[in-house]
């Protein structure tokens, strides 16, 4: 079967990164790409930059919005992929066959959502950050988002259709929940895949760098009863999950 793959990137005043992260998608090997941009009526040159693709761009819509999930969820909308990826305005696929790599593995396994590894890019440096299969409670115990980054996560339509977008009462860490849910979500069923699909920057004006996530992090793991559960059943998944990651990712 020839999958369509929608992705989907919002914009606001991205100008710094955002012609990198569409020569990204529209240089991929792969034909069957559904690319939806959608812009926060952005007053810098990110409109003209996208205007100089729009030949590669399936849709486009820029206009006022409550913020990037309400975005977001206006692209979900648009989209008619049979699998989602959101890929952020400052980060890019990490090479031109990526697309094509993972529908080779979905096209042998039709689950529910994968997601990839990752690299992140610190200025000139790339950490190479290897992820391993986790379900719903070692996400939820993790207390991050770290396993499962919200850039390499392809989801299907059917599932995101069912777990309804994203929450926008949470302005920073709606990814979390949202991955949160369609791991949680009966009979949903994924797979890490062991390819690098997103290089992810961490610069000064990025989400990551800025900190703003924690304190909706927190919120997010209430609202799925982490602090219901025995402390030291906690102590002992989060321990366990995070030292596998930094053994798995010791050597670069």
């Amino acid at each position: 079967m020839n999958f369509k793959i929608s992705i989907i990137t919002v914009t606001k005043n991205s100008e710094r990164f955002l012609s990198k992260t569409i020569e990204s998608v529209i240089d991929q090997t792969y034909a069957n790409i559904e690319y939806i941009i959608i812009d926060g009526n952005s007053t810098d040159s990110t409109k003209d930059i996208i205007k100089k693709y729009e030949n590669k761009i399936d849709k486009f819509v820029s206009e006022q919005d409550n913020g990037m999930y309400e975005a977001i969820n206006k692209g979900l909308s648009l989209s008619t992929g049979d699998y989602i990826l959101v890929l952020n305005s400052d980060d890019m696929l990490a090479d031109s066959k990526v697309i094509e790599n993972v529908v080779s593995v979905i096209q042998k396994s039709q689950l529910d959502w994968y997601y990839g590894n990752i690299i992140k890019l610190k200025g000139s440096k790339q950490v190479y950050t290897r992820l391993f299969n986790v379900n719903y409670n070692d996400l939820l115990m993790s207390t991050h988002g770290t396993f499962v980054p919200h850039p390499c996560f392809f989801i299907s339509a059917a599932l995101n259709k069912k777990l309804n977008g994203y929450h926008t009462t949470y302005k920073f860490a709606s990814d979390y929940d949202y991955i949160l849910r369609a791991l949680m979500m009966a009979p949903a069923k994924g797979q890490h895949i062991n390819l690098f699909i997103t290089k992810f920057r961490i610069h000064t004006n990025s989400i990551t760098a800025s900190g703003s996530i924690n304190k909706e992090r927190i919120q997010i793991l209430a609202n799925h009863q982490f602090y219901k559960i025995p402390v030291l059943r906690r102590f002992y998944y989060f321990y366990k999950l995070w030292i596998y990651y930094k053994i798995l990712n010791m050597v670069q």
